[in-house]
């Protein structure tokens, strides 16, 4: 999402990559898909198990924006 450029950090994470643990342990997931969004400050403002429209994804990112997270 180019909007989005130089605002938000995407990080796909392979649950069976060994290189993704720092990740999975830091932020454990139980289901996947879930996505994590992490405020600038390394905490989890939000958490959602399932897919994301990309709409629902926009909105999200957008408020977390707005309250300058």
């Amino acid at each position: 999402m180019p909007e989005y450029e130089g605002r938000v950090a995407y990080v796909d994470v392979i649950t069976s990559e060994p290189s993704s643990r720092p990740v999975i342990d830091r932020y454990p997931t139980q289901y996947i898909p879930t996505s994590v969004f992490v405020g600038a400050d390394g905490t989890v403002v939000d958490t959602v198990i399932g897919p994301l429209s990309e709409t629902d994804l926009q909105t999200r990112l957008d408020a977390l924006i707005a309250e300058g997270r």
